[in-house]
């Protein structure tokens, strides 16, 4: 099987020629490990897809992520990189240190009734003040359709970089959040959690915005030829919700996009990334059609072994090495943890060998590479079944 192959039949339930490794590398760890400098790949939305594509490469990975990003304007000062507009007005500090976010000084300056401000949503985040405020407001928030995507050129550059990879490397289409993380860009983390209990309307008509977003969205992956596709909702998890608030406001919208974009298109497979801990809602995540869970975060007391006890064959699992152990650990305690993942979620296919979240910046190559060494020695398959290492 070639990557492509490999990760696709583990997304879908099936036993691949090896488990599959996938790391969840961010622009971050991939302008690192291709020597490329972060401004670049902040300017340059072309070089944040590459460079993704390329980093996964030098760690033996069969797939990484595909983030389309905006071509931002900066300038830097005292150490600082800040956002400018076309004018030169500055517009906020980007997060160097986080997920490069652009921190915005003034919330009016999120538009989010414009097309490009919501393809983009992630890039901005205003902490003084919520960007939608009321139910008419949310209302109003735009949703470009998947042909908005090819105005921009994220296929052009996607295609570019389909090309490079070949079938070295599958690449994930992303779809980002609907529900409650989407929710959190537009209101804040905490007035979020509030909102669920003060004005539920107001959490709805939001996560439908977010629900449009993420199909027109997923569209667009998938003609460019994505059929497996990521589906966000870091901020869904039972560490920050109860089970029943994810219920009564997930669940319906998570539905949603599931069932669309599989309606689209027969071999769709989503997987989605919630962090913590999801024991409580497992069964949950099959019903709305989740094909694959993850990450299976150990940061969240969630166990690889217990997970798949309790989804058995009915969804695949992804994930379940600790993000800090590629920090504090060696390589051979690295590949030890990646093997009892392998045994514990993995015996007869179904599983993506993975990290419980985004790896850290200063992880070693060394460290992920530990990951693909793990993969190779105990997770081939045969007749259905690992073969005994």
């Amino acid at each position: 099987m070639n990557a492509t192959e490999r990760m696709y039949a583990a997304i879908a339930g099936e036993v691949p020629d090896r488990v599959p490794v996938y790391p969840k590398i961010w622009f971050d760890v991939a302008a690192k490990y291709t020597d490329t400098p972060f401004l670049q790949v902040i300017e340059d939305p072309f070089t944040a897809l590459r460079v993704m594509m390329e980093a996964g490469l030098v760690v033996g990975a069969d797939a990484v992520r595909q983030f389309h990003s905006p071509a931002r304007r900066i300038e830097k000062e005292d150490g600082k990189v800040y956002e400018i507009d076309k004018t030169g007005r500055r517009l906020g500090k980007i997060d160097m240190d986080g997920g490069w976010a652009t921190h915005l000084d003034d919330p009016r300056d999120f538009h989010y009734e414009d097309p490009y401000t919501m393809a983009y949503n992630w890039a901005w985040a205003s902490f003084e003040d919520p960007i939608i405020r009321n139910i008419e407001e949310a209302r109003r928030i735009a949703v470009p359709d998947k042909s908005f995507y090819e105005e921009l050129g994220c296929g052009d550059r996607q295609r570019k970089v389909m090309e490079i990879a070949g079938d070295r490397i599958e690449l994930i289409g992303d779809l980002k959040s609907a529900t409650m993380s989407f929710n959190v860009i537009l209101r804040g983390l905490e007035q979020s959690m509030l909102d669920c209990l003060d004005d539920p309307p107001l959490v709805h008509a939001i996560m439908e915005k977010g629900v449009a977003l993420a199909i027109e969205r997923g569209k667009f992956c998938v003609d460019l030829g994505h059929r497996i596709l990521r589906l966000n909702d870091s901020s869904g998890t039972n560490s920050l919700v109860s089970p029943k608030t994810w219920r009564q406001f997930i669940y319906p919208h998570m539905k949603t996009v599931c069932d669309e974009l599989h309606a689209y298109h027969k071999d769709v497979r989503i997987y989605v990334h919630i962090c913590g801990d999801v024991m409580a809602m497992l069964n949950d995540l099959i019903e709305v059609g989740i094909d694959c869970i993850g990450p299976l975060d150990p940061l969240g007391d969630m166990k690889p072994d217990l997970t798949r006890e309790q989804v058995g064959d009915r969804a695949s699992l992804m994930g379940g090495v600790n993000t800090l152990s590629f920090l504090n650990n060696t390589p051979e305690q690295v590949e030890e943890e990646s093997k009892n993942c392998i045994l514990g979620a993995g015996k007869r296919g179904g599983y993506v060998l993975a990290s419980g979240c985004a790896i850290p910046r200063e992880s070693s190559k060394e460290n992920l590479q530990a990951l693909r060494s793990a993969a190779d020695k105990y997770g081939i398959y045969k007749n259905g079944e690992l073969v005994p290492a």
